[in-house]
């Protein structure tokens, strides 16, 4: 027990922990698209639309739905980090199923993914670990009368919303660059084709 206890005190064991567990989801995801997943035809190619929206509304947008998945990674601190270690995991399978999917249609694009979702979930875990961090502080002021040191995790926390904010922009910015169509090219599809043959 106080090997936990330990594990629990240490922010950059639990951000180890949780990076842990989001590349086993990603490698979940991956190998449930493998064994159950409906194979893309070859040549596909689904781009992102941004129907009128501009930039910065597109980018709104994302940084929006970023935003609810770090409130249920901050609201499973009420459950003990249970949910949101669930949460965590969740949203990697998520990744892991979606980019194996993206790989069978479009294997030209999963470097622009990689521009963009190693921001976001390296905010994910941080997140998850500044939750599960306070649940251990929370608890040991209970029981043992500690004093609250919020500095590590106040500070951690601010770093995950600058990545959240860059992770977004930088997303944004690869979906307006995939879906808009450019007159020097056949358009959109030219760039992801471009993309996969090179």
């Amino acid at each position: 027990m106080r090997r936990i206890a330990r594990w629990s005190r240490s922010l950059a064991s639990l951000v180890v922990l949780n990076a842990a567990l989001v590349v086993a989801g990603v490698g979940a995801g991956s190998l449930a698209y493998a064994l159950n997943g409906e194979p893309t035809p070859q040549g596909h190619t689904a781009v992102p639309e941004m129907p009128g929206r501009t930039y910065s509304g597109h980018m709104s947008a994302i940084l929006t739905g970023n935003l609810r998945v770090v409130g249920g990674l901050l609201t499973g601190a009420c459950t003990l980090g249970v949910l949101t270690t669930l949460t965590l995991v969740w949203n990697a399978f998520g990744l892991g199923y979606g980019v194996a999917t993206l790989a069978n249609a479009v294997p030209g694009a999963i470097p622009l993914v990689l521009r963009y979702a190693p921001l976001e979930f390296a905010a994910f875990v941080l997140v998850a670990s500044v939750a599960e961090h306070l649940v251990a502080l929370v608890l040991r002021c209970l029981a043992a009368n500690e004093p609250l040191r919020l500095r590590s995790a106040t500070l951690t926390f601010v770093v995950a919303l600058v990545l959240l904010v860059v992770g977004a922009a930088v997303e944004a910015d690869v979906t307006r660059l995939v879906a808009t169509p450019h007159s020097s090219h056949g358009g959109s599809h030219d760039i992801v084709d471009a993309l996969a043959a090179g």
